[in-house]
Protein backbone atom coordinates (compact mmCIF):
# COMPACT_ATOMS: atom_id res chain seq x y z
CA UNK A 1 0.00 0.00 0.00
CA UNK A 2 1.51 3.44 -0.93
CA UNK A 3 2.39 5.89 1.57
CA UNK A 4 -0.25 8.49 1.99
CA UNK A 5 0.36 12.77 2.22
CA UNK A 6 -1.65 15.64 2.24
CA UNK A 7 -1.83 18.27 -0.22
CA UNK A 8 -4.79 21.34 -0.59
CA UNK A 9 -4.96 21.13 -4.09
CA UNK A 10 -5.47 18.21 -6.80
CA UNK A 11 -6.05 18.65 -10.04
CA UNK A 12 -7.61 16.59 -12.75
CA UNK A 13 -4.00 15.67 -14.58
CA UNK A 14 -0.22 17.32 -14.99
CA UNK A 15 1.84 18.15 -12.01
CA UNK A 16 1.51 18.89 -8.25
CA UNK A 17 3.91 19.51 -5.43
CA UNK A 18 4.08 18.27 -1.54
CA UNK A 19 5.21 21.29 0.54
CA UNK A 20 5.81 21.99 3.77
CA UNK A 21 6.02 19.37 6.92
CA UNK A 22 4.39 17.05 4.60
CA UNK A 23 7.62 17.01 1.81
CA UNK A 24 9.72 17.18 5.09
CA UNK A 25 7.80 14.09 6.43
CA UNK A 26 8.22 12.64 3.26
CA UNK A 27 11.81 13.26 2.60
CA UNK A 28 13.46 12.07 5.82
CA UNK A 29 10.42 10.38 7.61
CA UNK A 30 9.83 7.74 4.68
CA UNK A 31 12.53 8.21 2.92
CA UNK A 32 10.84 8.55 -0.38
CA UNK A 33 12.77 8.45 -3.63
CA UNK A 34 12.96 9.96 -6.78
CA UNK A 35 10.37 7.67 -9.55
CA UNK A 36 8.35 6.19 -6.41
CA UNK A 37 4.86 6.57 -6.19
CA UNK A 38 2.58 7.45 -3.37
CA UNK A 39 -0.76 8.68 -2.95
CA UNK A 40 -1.78 12.27 -2.09
CA UNK A 41 -5.20 13.37 -1.11
CA UNK A 42 -6.86 17.08 0.15
CA UNK A 43 -9.07 15.32 2.90
CA UNK A 44 -11.98 16.24 1.12
CA UNK A 45 -12.89 12.85 -1.02
CA UNK A 46 -9.53 13.27 -3.40
CA UNK A 47 -7.10 11.09 -3.94
CA UNK A 48 -4.36 10.85 -6.35
CA UNK A 49 -1.49 8.54 -7.29
CA UNK A 50 1.51 10.08 -8.21
CA UNK A 51 5.34 9.75 -9.34
CA UNK A 52 8.44 11.45 -7.06
CA UNK A 53 9.51 13.93 -10.14
CA UNK A 54 11.97 16.15 -8.26
CA UNK A 55 13.03 16.36 -3.97
CA UNK A 56 14.15 19.38 -2.30
CA UNK A 57 14.21 20.35 0.97
CA UNK A 58 11.10 22.25 0.98
CA UNK A 59 8.64 20.62 -1.51
CA UNK A 60 8.48 17.42 -3.59
CA UNK A 61 7.68 17.60 -7.15
CA UNK A 62 4.95 15.19 -8.48
CA UNK A 63 3.28 13.78 -11.53
CA UNK A 64 -0.25 12.66 -11.33
CA UNK A 65 -1.31 9.23 -12.58
CA UNK A 66 -4.47 8.45 -11.40
CA UNK A 67 -6.88 10.81 -9.65
CA UNK A 68 -10.50 9.20 -7.71
CA UNK A 69 -12.93 11.18 -6.31
CA UNK A 70 -14.70 9.13 -3.07
CA UNK A 71 -18.17 10.19 -2.27
CA UNK A 72 -19.25 11.17 0.98
CA UNK A 73 -20.60 8.28 3.24
CA UNK A 74 -24.06 7.58 2.76
CA UNK A 75 -24.08 7.08 6.29
CA UNK A 76 -22.23 9.64 8.51
CA UNK A 77 -20.73 8.58 11.77
CA UNK A 78 -20.99 11.07 14.48
CA UNK A 79 -19.08 10.53 17.76
CA UNK A 80 -19.87 12.15 21.09
CA UNK A 81 -16.48 11.86 22.53
CA UNK A 82 -16.65 13.02 26.68
CA UNK A 83 -12.85 14.28 27.35
CA UNK A 84 -10.29 11.46 28.36
CA UNK A 85 -7.62 12.14 30.46
CA UNK A 86 -4.79 14.28 28.71
CA UNK A 87 -2.47 11.38 28.05
CA UNK A 88 -5.30 9.14 26.44
CA UNK A 89 -6.56 11.89 24.49
CA UNK A 90 -4.70 11.17 21.57
CA UNK A 91 -5.27 7.90 21.27
CA UNK A 92 -8.87 8.47 21.22
CA UNK A 93 -8.43 10.56 18.06
CA UNK A 94 -6.42 8.08 16.63
CA UNK A 95 -8.70 5.22 17.04
CA UNK A 96 -11.73 7.10 16.01
CA UNK A 97 -10.10 8.25 12.89
CA UNK A 98 -9.39 4.64 12.24
CA UNK A 99 -12.22 3.43 13.04
CA UNK A 100 -13.87 5.47 10.25
CA UNK A 101 -15.91 8.61 12.23
CA UNK A 102 -16.80 11.03 9.51
CA UNK A 103 -17.65 13.82 12.39
CA UNK A 104 -16.05 13.88 16.18
CA UNK A 105 -17.55 16.02 19.13
CA UNK A 106 -15.65 16.95 22.17
CA UNK A 107 -18.26 16.83 25.15
CA UNK A 108 -17.54 18.21 28.21
CA UNK A 109 -19.05 15.63 30.22
CA UNK A 110 -19.97 15.71 34.55
CA UNK A 111 -17.42 13.44 34.90
CA UNK A 112 -14.57 14.15 32.81
CA UNK A 113 -11.28 14.25 34.08
CA UNK A 114 -10.02 15.33 31.14
CA UNK A 115 -10.05 19.24 30.62
CA UNK A 116 -10.69 21.71 27.52
CA UNK A 117 -7.88 24.43 28.10
CA UNK A 118 -7.20 27.20 25.85
CA UNK A 119 -9.79 27.07 23.25
CA UNK A 120 -8.14 27.40 20.13
CA UNK A 121 -5.03 25.27 21.15
CA UNK A 122 -6.90 21.89 22.22
CA UNK A 123 -9.09 22.15 18.72
CA UNK A 124 -6.35 22.66 17.00
CA UNK A 125 -4.88 19.65 18.75
CA UNK A 126 -7.59 17.34 18.22
CA UNK A 127 -7.52 18.22 14.50
CA UNK A 128 -3.70 17.86 13.90
CA UNK A 129 -4.47 14.32 15.63
CA UNK A 130 -7.15 13.61 13.29
CA UNK A 131 -5.01 14.48 10.11
CA UNK A 132 -1.97 12.21 11.09
CA UNK A 133 -4.50 9.43 11.48
CA UNK A 134 -5.68 9.66 8.39
CA UNK A 135 -2.36 9.55 6.96
CA UNK A 136 -1.50 6.48 8.81
CA UNK A 137 -4.98 4.88 7.96
CA UNK A 138 -4.93 5.85 4.45
CA UNK A 139 -8.41 7.43 4.67
CA UNK A 140 -9.27 10.39 1.69
CA UNK A 141 -11.55 12.09 4.42
CA UNK A 142 -10.40 13.70 6.88
CA UNK A 143 -12.96 13.49 10.11
CA UNK A 144 -14.19 16.76 11.30
CA UNK A 145 -13.40 18.07 14.32
CA UNK A 146 -15.88 20.47 16.25
CA UNK A 147 -16.07 22.89 18.92
CA UNK A 148 -16.42 21.60 22.51
CA UNK A 149 -20.46 20.77 23.00
CA UNK A 150 -21.72 20.47 26.74
CA UNK A 151 -24.47 18.68 27.58
CA UNK A 152 -26.97 20.65 26.42
CA UNK A 153 -25.74 21.33 23.26
CA UNK A 154 -25.25 17.08 22.81
CA UNK A 155 -29.56 16.81 24.12
CA UNK A 156 -30.20 19.30 21.08
CA UNK A 157 -28.13 17.23 18.44
CA UNK A 158 -30.02 14.21 19.81
CA UNK A 159 -33.51 15.97 19.42
CA UNK A 160 -32.38 16.79 15.84
CA UNK A 161 -31.53 13.21 14.78
CA UNK A 162 -33.07 10.43 13.71
CA UNK A 163 -30.62 7.43 15.35
CA UNK A 164 -28.30 8.07 18.79
CA UNK A 165 -26.86 5.12 20.97
CA UNK A 166 -25.57 6.09 24.01
CA UNK A 167 -23.40 3.46 25.37
CA UNK A 168 -24.15 2.96 28.88
CA UNK A 169 -22.67 -0.27 31.03
CA UNK A 170 -26.11 -0.46 32.53
CA UNK A 171 -27.77 0.02 29.07
CA UNK A 172 -30.81 -1.60 28.45
CA UNK A 173 -30.53 -2.86 24.41
CA UNK A 174 -28.01 -4.86 23.21
CA UNK A 175 -26.25 -3.48 20.12
CA UNK A 176 -26.82 -6.23 17.65
CA UNK A 177 -31.00 -5.72 18.69
CA UNK A 178 -30.47 -2.28 17.33
CA UNK A 179 -28.19 -1.91 14.94
CA UNK A 180 -30.60 -3.70 11.94
CA UNK A 181 -32.14 -2.94 8.77
CA UNK A 182 -31.65 0.05 6.62
CA UNK A 183 -28.84 2.05 7.62
CA UNK A 184 -29.76 6.01 8.75
CA UNK A 185 -28.53 8.94 7.47
CA UNK A 186 -26.43 9.46 10.40
CA UNK A 187 -25.94 8.07 13.67
CA UNK A 188 -25.07 9.42 17.06
CA UNK A 189 -22.26 7.75 19.43
CA UNK A 190 -22.66 8.82 22.85
CA UNK A 191 -19.43 7.93 24.55
CA UNK A 192 -18.60 8.74 27.76
CA UNK A 193 -15.77 9.53 30.20
CA UNK A 194 -13.84 7.18 32.49
CA UNK A 195 -16.30 7.87 35.35
CA UNK A 196 -19.34 6.76 33.15
CA UNK A 197 -22.29 9.15 31.81
CA UNK A 198 -24.06 10.38 35.25
CA UNK A 199 -27.76 9.57 36.10
CA UNK A 200 -28.70 12.89 35.25
CA UNK A 201 -27.05 12.54 31.41
CA UNK A 202 -28.31 9.56 30.96
CA UNK A 203 -32.46 10.77 31.92
CA UNK A 204 -31.88 13.47 29.69
CA UNK A 205 -30.42 12.04 26.64
CA UNK A 206 -32.80 9.29 26.86
CA UNK A 207 -35.49 11.54 27.00
CA UNK A 208 -33.91 13.56 24.10
CA UNK A 209 -34.03 10.45 21.85
CA UNK A 210 -31.07 8.13 22.42
CA UNK A 211 -31.49 4.29 23.27
CA UNK A 212 -28.99 3.30 25.44
CA UNK A 213 -27.12 0.30 24.79
CA UNK A 214 -24.41 -1.62 26.45
CA UNK A 215 -21.33 -3.14 24.08
CA UNK A 216 -20.77 -6.44 25.48
CA UNK A 217 -19.92 -7.51 29.15
CA UNK A 218 -16.70 -6.05 29.70
CA UNK A 219 -15.95 -2.70 30.11
CA UNK A 220 -14.13 -0.87 27.30
CA UNK A 221 -12.01 2.42 28.56
CA UNK A 222 -13.53 5.66 27.44
CA UNK A 223 -10.38 6.06 24.70
CA UNK A 224 -11.27 2.68 23.75
CA UNK A 225 -15.44 2.56 23.71
CA UNK A 226 -15.50 4.39 20.52
CA UNK A 227 -13.32 2.80 17.95
CA UNK A 228 -15.52 -0.88 19.33
CA UNK A 229 -18.88 1.23 18.47
CA UNK A 230 -18.19 2.47 15.09
CA UNK A 231 -16.93 -1.57 14.40
CA UNK A 232 -20.15 -2.60 15.84
CA UNK A 233 -22.31 -0.40 13.84
CA UNK A 234 -20.66 -0.67 10.60
CA UNK A 235 -20.91 -4.41 10.80
CA UNK A 236 -24.67 -4.23 11.86
CA UNK A 237 -26.16 -1.92 8.97
CA UNK A 238 -23.68 -3.82 6.57
CA UNK A 239 -21.55 -0.73 5.72
CA UNK A 240 -18.30 -3.16 6.36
Amino acid sequence: MLPLFIVENIPDRGDLVIEGDEAHHAASASRIKVGERVAVTNGAGRRAEVEVLDINKRNIGCRILDVVDEPRARTILIVIQALTKGDRARETLELLTEGGADIIIPWSASRSIGQWKEDKDALSKWRSWAREATKQSRRTWIPQILDIHSTSQVKERIEDSEFSLMLHESGVNKFSDVVTGKPPREVNLIIGPEGGISDDEAALFEKAGAQSVVLGKPVFRSAHAGVAALAAVQSGFGIW
